[in-house]
């Protein structure tokens, strides 16, 4: 029975639940396979794998760092089949090209991309009121990820696959808030920017379970201290139940670029969104 490997990135369900959706379809196409949300652990050998697959969520109109450092150390790939799926709330820009791009530099043989929307737990936006994508995936589009592995597997027994045009890049100002939030910034400037208000903090360590690259870690005073390895996901500001976690999204500068995905975002009728109050690490319809 050949073997297949599908490695991920799910903070919350979104993207696990359409990884399992494709994979249930490889499975009764004859494949076993396994999974991998590399926020609870590495991936294991590739070596032994016929299949593998990529999901990822879009952070920032591009995929997360931790996507891409787990890319760029895959060894050669050697022609080894391979498909790619991304999750998005708003617009995906060219997360998947990245991706595919990686991919290929590695040997691998694409066989299929795939995307939907995810809801878009962002905290800028909640901040502002706002929930694009909310109740995403749908059920059609775990049907149309079900639907997906099905292709993914005739493929790979000689189905002609015709392979998809790049995503083409986010616009102007999209790309200028991901410059903003490149690595060296991450690392550099927006890590040592995070603090917990010691009045309010409750020491509960939530922020530091939920932290997808453990760079949150208690202080000698018992409070959270935030390491180098942030990927200003925001999940510890967003989660903490007692508003104690302060980051750069609050600052004002970031303000008109919230301003201005809020607005264009809202006034697309290709998305849906809910108004919402967010507070004390709950996110609530109004």
């Amino acid at each position: 029975m050949p073997k297949g490997l599908i490695i991920y990135f799910s903070q919350g369900s979104t993207t696990a639940r359409i990884s399992e959706a494709i994979a249930s379809s490889l499975r009764l196409a004859g494949y076993e396979m396994d999974m991998c949300n590399i926020k609870d652990e590495l991936p294991p050998d590739i070596g032994s794998y016929d299949l593998l697959g990529i999901g990822s969520p879009v952070y920032w109109y591009r995929p997360p760092f931790n996507i891409t450092d787990c890319l760029n150390k895959l060894p050669n790939l050697k022609g080894l089949p391979t498909f790619t799926f991304v999750l998005y709330g708003t617009y995906r820009g060219d997360t998947s090209t990245k991706i595919r791009r990686i991919l290929a530099s590695k040997g691998a043989r694409d066989v299929g991309y795939f995307h939907c929307r995810g809801a878009d737990y962002f905290l800028g936006y909640l901040k502002m009121g706002y929930l694009f994508s909310p109740g995403h995936p749908t059920e059609r589009e775990i049907a149309q990820a079900r639907d997906f592995g099905q292709e993914v597997a005739a493929h790979i027994a000689d189905k002609q696959y015709v392979k998809p045009k790049d995503d083409q890049p986010p616009g102007t100002m999209y790309r200028l808030e991901r410059f903003m939030a490149n690595r060296w910034m991450c690392k550099h400037i927006f890590s040592r920017l995070f603090t917990a208000d010691i009045k309010k903090c409750s020491s509960c360590g939530l922020c530091i379970i939920l932290c997808p690259t453990g760079n949150i870690t208690w202080n000698k005073r018992g409070y959270p201290s935030w390491g180098r390895n942030c990927m200003v996901c925001f999940t510890c500001e967003m989660k903490c139940p007692e508003d104690a976690v302060s980051s750069p999204i609050d600052w004002p500068v970031f303000l008109p670029l919230l301003l201005y995905n809020v607005r264009k975002a809202s006034r697309d009728s290709s998305l849906d969104y809910v108004r919402v109050i967010h507070s004390n690490g709950q996110t609530k319809a109004i």
